[in-house]
């Protein structure tokens, strides 16, 4: 169906008396015609030349609110509400005549009742009158364009529920990728809250090992003043009584001249050196200072390596003798492996490294330990504790072997883990292996690792480059520690 609104067509009142409701609007949405019946109900547009939104809002669609926007709505359905009279809803249909640059609104009011009409002050009369055919013509024509309407909001609520469906699965995949990250942030937090706890064992063992090793250093400062009195005064001894052995030979040649046997005198010293068994005496006394002297050296040894042990760490690396720093901790372990196992040392020739060298003896001496208490365990045959060090390019590695109880297959992963110890409760704190273990690694940039074999016994493997970089110290580690907590 199409409309031209020139005079030559169709004139004002053949357009009035087949669509008295009629609106018709130019393209800047000034009304320039109105039917006669829409004038009776809304009195206010009679010989106005206001625009069409100053008298009616757009019910459907909502969205127009100027002229400009009314090309888009050529041929489709529309109610209109009308300011003036707030009951009145105006149906139909929009036309655009591009010929004349107007917007054609052929529409009624939309009533259900006859009762409605009295109160718009409407009557039948006031609505045209068509025959059937057009009526059925005009029916199809709507129920086309509603039909059209109704496909158009179809896909519109299609694409929207596209565009809703594309926003879920970006705002669930935006979720998701939150969900990773702050797994991530807790994986971080654990492995950041593991390494302070590390970090504060290490430190605690460190300021243990430290007061031990004053308190060792004191007493064995004390120890050595008295040590080097009773050594002094038993060379002495063993000086002086060489001498006096001499003046027992040249007494005994006296004693024997024939020309003084019958001497009186004679006669009652030598009852008298009979008496206290001289001769024994004389014999005897050497040995014993021989052995006291021994003791003394053996006091003094000990001493000396309880020094060197306990000599406090600085946070600086220092030159040092790895074969020393073992015969060392061997003179302090002794008292552990004395009464199981034998010591075998094939100690190569090595130049010095660079190290933290307390930290190294605390290696050394765990291992020793740990060495003699598999073999006490195992209870069984001689026991061997073998230690054997080389260089080889600018590498110093280190052995230390044992034939005791050997570590179990199904624990073998754990063994530098903290606190996993096989020893029995009260007998190991099962940080010795793992503060090693961080030591040579991340304190030295060196390897830990064992081979072993269960009743047999066990390996550990050190390796240890001759000059380290420096890494994080106990007190660095420390402050690290506080920076984090402030």
């Amino acid at each position: 169906m199409s409309f031209a609104i020139h005079s030559a067509e169709l004139s004002e009142s053949l357009l009035n008396h087949a669509f008295p409701f009629h609106l018709i609007a130019d393209k800047n949405g000034r009304i320039i015609s109105y039917g006669e019946s829409l004038c009776k109900t809304v009195e206010s547009i009679a010989g106005s030349d206001d625009c069409l939104f100053d008298h009616f809002k757009f019910d459907h669609p909502a969205t127009v609110t100027g002229p400009d926007q009314l090309p888009k709505l050529d041929r489709k359905l529309l109610i209109l509400s009308s300011k003036a009279v707030p009951d009145l809803l105006l149906r139909g249909q929009l036309f655009v005549d591009n010929s004349s640059e107007a917007y054609v609104f052929l529409i009624s009011p939309w009533v259900t009742d006859l009762d409605a009409l009295e109160g718009l002050g409407l009557s039948l009369t006031d609505f045209p009158t068509h025959s059937p055919v057009s009526d059925f013509l005009i029916l199809l024509q709507a129920q086309r364009v509603s039909l059209e309407e109704s496909m158009r909001l179809s896909d519109e609520l299609s694409q929207l529920n596209k565009e809703l469906e594309d926003r879920v699965v970006r705002r669930t995949a935006a979720l998701e990728r939150k969900a990773a990250e702050l797994s991530n942030s807790k994986n971080i937090l654990e492995h950041e809250m593991q390494e302070r706890q590390r970090v504060e064992i290490e430190l605690r063992h460190a300021q243990k090992m430290e007061s031990v090793g004053q308190l060792a250093a004191g007493v064995a400062h004390e120890i050595n003043t008295p040590m080097q009195y009773v050594g002094s005064s038993l060379r002495f001894l063993h000086d002086s009584f060489t001498d006096l052995t001499a003046i027992k030979d040249i007494m005994e040649d006296f004693l024997d001249n024939e020309a003084y046997r019958q001497d009186a005198r004679v006669i009652s010293l030598k009852e008298d050196l009979e008496n206290v068994d001289f001769s024994y005496l004389c014999e005897r006394s050497p040995k014993a200072l021989a052995r006291a002297m021994e003791g003394i050296a053996r006091v003094s040894d000990i001493v000396r390596a309880m020094n060197e042990f306990t000599h406090p760490d600085r946070s600086d690396m220092e030159s040092a003798d790895i074969n020393r720093a073992l015969e060392t901790v061997l003179t302090i372990a002794k008292h552990r492996y004395k009464y199981v196992a034998r010591i075998e040392k094939n100690f190569d020739d090595l130049p010095v490294i660079n190290c933290h060298l307390s930290d190294l003896n605390q290696v050394f001496l765990n291992l020793i330990v740990n060495a003699a208490d598999a073999i006490e365990d195992k209870q069984e045959g001689e026991g061997v504790i073998a230690i054997s060090t080389k260089c080889i390019d600018n590498r110093i590695f280190i052995q230390i072997s044992d034939n005791g109880t050997g570590i179990p297959t199904d624990v073998q992963h754990r063994v530098f883990d903290p606190f996993f110890t096989t020893k029995e409760v009260g007998k190991g704190t099962g940080q010795g292996l793992s503060i090693s273990h961080k030591i040579i690694v991340d304190k030295h940039r060196g390897s830990l690792s064992f081979e072993t074999q269960p009743d047999k016994g066990t390996t550990f493997y050190i390796e240890l480059p001759l000059a380290a970089q420096p890494n994080d110290s106990f007190s660095d580690q420390k402050d690290k520690v506080d920076n984090k907590a402030a």
